[in-house]
């Protein structure tokens, strides 16, 4: 649905490095995502978890954790919200 509502809308990325790492030494990859659509925004941070998954955390704080598909990377799933608007 983020990716069907960036298409009519207004969206930018930026990056998180505030080092929200997983205590394993890694640091974690983190871009903050918004779009905005008739007046309203949402805000949702894409963070590659470093096993072939990402998990996309929204402002209400729900979390979905997805595969990375096939050859695609993190930087793969980033470049294409990047389509939709501005990334910084």
């Amino acid at each position: 649905m983020v990716f069907a509502a960036g298409l009519f809308a207004f969206t930018s990325c930026s990056s998180d490095d505030d080092g929200n790492g997983d205590g394993g030494g890694v640091s974690s990859n983190c871009q903050t995502y918004t779009t905005s659509f008739e007046g309203a925004e949402s805000v949702a941070e894409y963070c590659d978890n470093g096993d072939g998954t990402y998990t996309v955390k929204n402002e209400a704080g729900e979390e979905i954790t997805q595969d990375i598909p096939g050859e695609k990377t993190f930087d793969d799933i980033i470049a294409n919200l990047e389509l939709t608007g501005n990334c910084e």
